[in-house]
Formats: structure tokens, C-alpha cells, sequence
């Protein structure tokens, strides 16, 4: 697979990820700080870098906007992201029951979907998402005003893509 398609579906699922711990705009004030999603409302910019197998790195800004429902127990968000050789734009809608999360995902402009799955706790989600061809692992953590993200793609020409963001 080329360099560039590989970079464009770990970009998508990086901010699928995002998506999921990078809510920009709660519901009303009783979301925020409640349910599993709490730690995760607001709104967050900010970016990181896309690494290569090779050693290669390219910078990546991102921004997001999300609503959290349910009691903080559901969030659907939409994230754009954008590199010197890539943009592209994120929707995507998870729930929590319990711990557990699991929702879908789609990027409107390559016509790339999935699905997400993992666990959400005190701030940190971890978990996986998969294109059908592509699948990561994701690590995601909030920290008061910050969120940081780590996302490691199985095989390929990426190694990892790291991301961090602020309020």
C-alpha cells in the first residue's frame, strides 16, 4: 500500500480516536464531568506527528467538535485534521455501557468507515479501531486541560502517530 494512502487511513483512524476522548463542544453543563466521557468534554486543539517505519515524521494540526449525551454516556463528534500533504474530516458516534465502547466511525472523503472498540475509565480510553484493511491500537488519556493520543497501526509505513491538544 502506498506511503500516502497508508498515512491518509492511520490519519483517519487517529482522529477516529480522537473522536472519542476529544469532545469540543459538550451538551449543557450537566455532561461535563459526568459519565464516562466527563473528562473528555471541551474543546481541544492542537497536533502532533504521523512516524514512519523509516524514521520519517510529519506534522499533523487537528481540531475538534463533539456533543455528549445520555449522561456523558454517548458521544458523537466530527474532527478535522490536516497535514502539509493531507485534510480530511471525521464523524463518528460511540456509546459506553459500563467501561466497555463501541460505536462507528466514517471519513467522507476517501469513503472510509470502521468500527471502535475498547474501554473508558478515570480519564483514559484504550481500545482499537478497524477499517475492515486497516486496524491500530489507541491509547488516549485527559489530564485536566490537556488530552494526548497515541495510536500504533499493525504493519505498514506507519509506526505510530502522536497527538497532543489543549482546551
Amino acid at each position: 500500500m502506498p506511503l500516502k494512502m497508508h498515512l491518509a487511513r492511520t490519519f483517519a483512524a487517529a482522529a477516529l480516536a480522537l473522536a472519542c476522548a476529544a469532545p469540543a463542544q459538550a451538551e449543557p453543563a450537566e455532561a461535563k464531568g459526568a459519565g464516562p466521557f466527563g473528562a473528555f468534554a471541551g474543546s481541544f486543539h492542537g497536533g502532533g506527528q504521523v512516524i514512519g517505519s523509516d524514521g520519517h515524521r510529519e506534522r499533523i494540526s487537528c481540531r475538534a467538535r463533539a456533543g455528549v449525551g445520555e449522561g456523558g454516556r454517548a458521544m458523537s463528534q466530527t474532527i478535522t485534521c490536516a497535514s502539509d500533504s493531507y485534510k480530511f474530516s471525521i464523524t463518528s458516534s460511540v456509546r459506553a455501557d459500563g467501561g466497555a465502547v463501541s460505536g462507528s466511525w466514517s471519513e467522507a472523503t476517501r469513503g472510509v468507515t470502521g468500527a471502535i472498540s475498547g474501554r473508558v475509565s478515570d480519564g483514559t480510553f484504550s481500545g482499537r479501531v478497524d477499517g475492515g484493511t486497516f486496524v491500530a491500537s489507541v491509547a488516549l488519556r485527559a489530564t485536566g486541560r490537556g488530552l494526548s493520543l497515541s495510536l500504533a497501526p499493525s504493519g505498514g509505513d506507519v509506526a505510530r502517530v502522536e497527538v497532543s491538544m489543549s482546551r
